[in-house]
């Protein structure tokens, strides 16, 4: 049977053997140890080589790599050296490498993209990609030696990312147009971002439904500008479209115009009346930044003697007679002087003319069975006597 307390012994022997030849012993100039400094305080620090660890009776700066001299002992907290000889060194033990990006955020990291805790602080740009060569020592990786090196062509999933563009959408979602798509942006709270603004924005990239940039900080967004205004027709997503047109019809939220195939949100007005704006370019729709009505539409001439389908149109006159059929529908014969447009009377306008009444109506030009007509989209655009 073997006798356990002679294999402990053995075993202890084996380990200060071990640690013994990692440093060099002198008769004459006693122990040296070469090491990289990763804490200091007032008197005391602590060196490590990625193997063993010596605390020394000196302040040096972390970071660096010491060559030490001195005697070496071993105290109830570790191996401690009393040096006779500190001096700067080159690293003589293996250093490991780590490539990532930096982020000093809520602490000190690189992003690989797991985050990995640095004990120093790097002097590289916030989200930098870099080449770095150290040891791991207390949970923290200190770096020895690092190189900026050239980031990714392309966003990798929760890596860091520039993204720059125009703001498109604000408020509870913020939407970023790149040129080419359009970016989620999660925004640091208290942070907004105007409509129509371009910015410049640093966050962690991840792969959501749309491409998505985490920001953590409102220090890593920045407004370097206003989209570009472009005459309407010609303008392009994530740009803002100028002109002057008419109102050719609307919705509960928005208007349709009759220079352009896309909404106008954000502004009211009536069918015919001319405004002039400044709206940005969004996928399938326009969003008012600047509108202001330029000719009311009480200004228009009285066009029933100007029938052309599809126009836009005023036109007064006297009701000459009114059919209601059995669904509710109605039209209403309009003439003035040689000239006549059937008004037709959706049950849903709630609108009623009787005959020899004078009415003023707005609407598209279009034909009922063959006959000039004209379209209304409201009951608002009817009005009878003295308008």
């Amino acid at each position: 049977m073997v006798n356990n307390s002679r294999v402990i012994v053995v075993l202890i022997a084996g380990i200060l053997i071990v640690a013994l030849a990692l440093f060099k012993v002198g008769d004459d100039k006693g122990d040296s140890f070469v090491g990289l400094c990763v804490y200091s305080t007032s008197g005391f620090s602590v060196l490590t080589n990625g193997t063993v660890s010596v605390g020394v009776s000196a302040t040096l700066k972390p970071g660096e790599v010491y060559l030490l001299e001195g005697r070496l002992y071993r105290s109830r907290s570790g191996l401690r050296m009393d040096p006779s000889k500190v001096k700067f060194s080159e690293p003589t033990f293996p250093l490991k490498e780590l490539r990532g990006a930096y982020w000093p955020s809520r602490g000190l990291y690189l992003l690989t993209p797991e985050r990995i805790r640095l004990g120093l602080p790097l002097n590289v740009p916030k989200g930098a990609y870099v080449l770095i060569k150290g040891l791991f020592y207390g949970g923290r990786f200190y770096p020895v030696t690092y190189t900026q090196t050239v980031p990714p062509e392309g966003p990798e999933d929760g890596m860091p990312w520039w993204v720059g563009g125009v703001v498109i959408y604000s408020g509870r979602r913020t939407v970023l147009w790149n040129g080419s798509e359009e970016v989620a942006l999660y925004l640091p709270y208290g942070t907004k971002l105007e409509v129509g603004t371009r910015v410049r924005v640093l966050g962690i990239f991840r792969r959501y439904s749309m491409p998505s940039i985490v920001v953590d900080s409102g220090d890593d967004v920045s407004v370097i500008g206003i989209a570009p205004l472009v005459r309407v027709g010609e303008a392009r997503i994530g740009e803002i479209a100028t002109g002057s047109c008419a109102v050719v019809g609307r919705g509960k939220s928005y208007l349709r115009l009759n220079c352009t195939k896309l909404k106008l949100y954000g502004f009211k007005a009536r069918d015919g009346d001319v405004i002039r704006f400044e709206a940005l370019v969004r996928k399938s729709s326009m969003l008012c930044l600047n509108c202001t009505v330029e000719r009311k539409r009480e200004e228009l001439p009285n066009g029933i003697c100007n029938f052309s389908p599809g126009k836009l149109a005023k036109i007064s006159g006297t009701v000459t007679w009114v059919k209601v059929y059995g669904n509710g529908f109605g039209l209403a014969n309009v003439t003035y002087g040689d000239c006549w447009v059937l008004l037709k009377l959706r049950k849903s306008l709630g609108v009623s003319l009787r005959t020899n009444e004078t009415v003023t109506a707005y609407g598209t030009f279009t034909t009922y069975r063959g006959m000039p007509a004209l379209e209304i989209e409201s009951g608002e655009d009817v009005c009878s006597g003295n308008c």
